[in-house]
Parts: C-alpha cells; structure tokens; sequence
C-alpha cells in the first residue's frame, strides 16, 4: 500500500471500512455459494459432468476444443476484416461513379450550353416517362387478364 496516497491509505485502514469490506465477502460469498449449490450444481455441473462421462470416449480432449475454438475466432476476425475492406472499396467506387457523373452531367452542360442540355434532359424525361407508362399498361393488362382466367 506505500504506492497509494497517504489520504487513500488512512480510508484504507480505517475500522469501518475494513469490516464493510470483510462483511461484503462474507455476504458475496455466502450468496455465491448458494447459487452454486441451488442453480449452478443440478442444472449446469452435473448434467455436463454425465454426458461428459458418457462419452468420454468420442470426445475431443480440451485441447483440440481450445484449438478449434481459437481457429473460429481468428477466420472470425478475418472475415470481418475482409468484410470492412470490400465495403470500404464498394463504397468508395460508389461515391466516386456518383461525384463523376455529377461531374460529367456539368460538364456536359457546360461544353452544349444550358438550352440545348435542357432540351436533352426533356427529351430523356419523356423517353423514360413512355418505358414508364406501357410498363403500366402492360402490367394492368396482365393483371386483367389473370384475374378474369387465373389459372
């Protein structure tokens, strides 16, 4: 206790603490023992205990379940790795295909002028605007006619 300021040391070594701190284990321990005893020994040690010494013989010895266990935490934290850089990259491309037609769409306006860039604009509005409608059409139709034949 010399690593510890003088003002910690004497709470430290006061009476009062020192039988909180003995009273608090002996109640932890008390309360510890009895879960042991009421939950932890018929639900959890013995039922494993018996299948263990079931089959003892089939089983893998503790080393090779550490072993396997620490290979699954390793691939784990590869994958995970892996994981990070491939939607690092995905999104990078996304943000680069996203600033470069920005990019491109001003520059396009810029070197065609803003009239005839409109224009351009319309003329694809009213292009996707038709794919748009007949999709429509085509897909009332067809709900039309299943629902008066279903099959």
């Amino acid at each position: 206790m010399d690593f510890l300021p003088e003002n910690f040391q004497t709470i430290l070594q006061n009476p009062t603490f020192t039988y909180l701190q003995s009273a608090t284990q002996d109640h932890l321990s008390t309360k510890l023992s009895h879960v042991r005893t009421m939950f932890l020994q018929p639900y959890i040690i013995e039922p494993l205990s018996s299948f263990m010494a079931s089959y003892s013989s089939s089983m893998p010895d503790l080393l090779s379940i550490c072993l396997l266990a620490i290979i699954i935490l390793v691939s784990l934290k590869i994958l995970d790795y892996a994981c990070r850089v491939i939607m690092f990259w995905f999104i990078l491309a996304c943000r680069v295909v996203f600033w470069g037609s920005i990019l491109g769409f001003g520059w396009y306006v810029y070197s065609v002028g803003f009239d005839n860039a409109s224009r351009d604009v319309g003329w694809l509005w009213g292009v996707l605007y038709g794919f748009v409608g007949d999709f429509q059409e085509k897909s009332k139709a067809t709900a039309t006619a299943y629902a008066t034949n279903p099959k």
